[in-house]
């Protein structure tokens, strides 16, 4: 499959206003930006991945024929999409401010893609159709379903929360942790490292502990010139906020493996279809104005929509690690 990421797709568009309110959720949402999307014809579809492969190849004698084949066993998986956008509305009144610092109605549109975003970014990584059947099911909901050696305990199961900066050889031991999670996720083929925005200053103080920063880390900018922190190449992803601007999307409130409330996550995750994740959708992204710029009958206001059915499809049982009971940087002994 060769899918195209919505950063792709915004980049060729010729509608202004599809232009202007794309690029607006992808400043907010890094995921969308790298996240390949795969086309598909229903509202639900199966995606397929070898469990066992078939047998190949064998030797023989002279004059010997070859064993027959075993044909292996295929995974199977039904995946949906959702309706996912929302309307944006801005009074009229607003078109007539001029007295201002800022335009009235760019904040106000801006303020909602940015929840929209927001809402993505959480469901990509806390959805459970169990909970809400609107939505997808996000990386937490499908980690904990694939094999447990994709969940990796940094300290136990039932142990407190590890503080990688405790001793030297703790900070070794949780990045031999890290590159384990890596070497889990579809053989190394991984595509981001989730993580909030904590675990990334962590990142920085574990690796000057032990003096490795200049032989793991890159620092880079987006488009947007806000800075990109890259682990061998992998970037590192902090899917934000909740729209309190308070709620980390991946908290550090998590409960650890002693029952308590101080623990967080980091998720590594392959973007691929042999034995990964991959997005899906059945309609591009659409962003309009189903008024033509007339206004709305129910009040004196104008519209502006935007309508994506769009999900997330898990191929195989790899494709997600995660490294849960971390201990908030907050209680680390070199934490900040």
């Amino acid at each position: 499959m060769a899918g195209i990421t919505l950063a792709q797709l915004i980049q060729v568009a010729k509608d202004p206003m599809k232009k202007y309110i794309g690029m607006q959720l992808l400043r907010e949402s890094k995921l969308l930006n790298i996240l390949p999307f795969e086309n598909v014809t229903g509202l639900n579809v199966q995606a397929y991945w070898w469990e066992k492969l078939p047998t190949g190849g064998a030797f023989r004698s002279m004059n010997e024929g070859y064993s027959s084949y075993e044909d292996g066993q295929l995974g199977d998986g039904s995946e949906s999409v959702y309706g996912f956008g929302g309307d944006v509305t801005f009074d009229t009144v607003l078109e007539a401010i001029k007295d201002v610092i800022g335009d009235p109605v760019k904040m106000q549109v801006d303020a909602r893609l940015q929840s929209m975003a927001i809402t993505w970014n959480n469901y990509f990584v806390n959805g459970d159709v169990a909970t809400d059947p609107k939505g997808f099911n996000g990386l937490k909901k499908r980690v904990a379903a694939m094999d447990t050696r994709q969940t990796i305990w940094a300290a136990g199961s039932s142990a407190a929360p590890m503080d990688p900066t405790g001793s030297a050889a703790l900070a070794r031991r949780w990045f031999n942790m890290f590159n384990k999670a890596i070497r889990y996720t579809n053989k190394g083929n991984v595509s981001a490292i989730l993580m909030n925005e904590n675990m990334q200053i962590g990142v920085g103080i574990i690796l000057s502990y032990i003096q490795g920063v200049g032989n793991y880390l890159a620092v880079t900018k987006d488009q947007y010139g806000r800075e990109e922190v890259s682990y061998k190449g992998i970037p590192f992803v902090d899917p934000g906020l909740m729209q309190d601007q308070t709620t980390e999307i991946i908290p550090e409130t998590e409960v650890a493996g002693d029952a308590g409330a101080d623990s967080t996550s980091i998720y590594f995750v392959s973007f691929n279809t042999q034995n990964g994740v991959y997005g899906i959708q059945l309609n591009q992204f659409k962003a309009y104005d189903p008024l033509n710029g007339g206004e709305m009958e129910s009040k004196p206001a104008k519209l502006r929509r935007v309508d994506w059915w769009n999900g997330i499809a898990s191929f195989g049982r790899h494709g997600i690690t995660r490294i849960r009971n971390i201990e908030r940087l907050a209680d680390w002994t070199e934490g900040v």
